[in-house]
């Protein structure tokens, strides 16, 4: 996997806490719902810009990134409590 995957997740990843956070769209308990959708676009991203060649591959490499990064801050924060 190249570098430029993980950066288009981070990028999207940015974009939507932005205009989540500033037009309050999503709560926390919503957060997993947020995750998907932002795997699903950056997948998009990832197929548009020929990085991944197979629509399907793409969607699911960016999902498993994006609820991974999601699953791994909740235990980070539960085991911090």
């Amino acid at each position: 996997m190249e570098i430029t995957i993980p950066s288009i997740i981070t990028f999207v990843t940015l974009i939507m806490g932005m205009i989540s956070k500033k037009f309050s769209i999503m709560n926390s308990k919503h957060i997993p719902f947020q995750n998907v959708l932002i795997g699903i676009v950056s997948g998009v991203l990832v197929f548009l810009t020929d990085l991944e060649p197979n629509i399907l591959n793409a969607i699911i490499t960016c999902l498993i990134a994006s609820l991974g990064a999601g699953g791994l801050y909740d235990t980070i924060k539960a085991k911090s409590k």
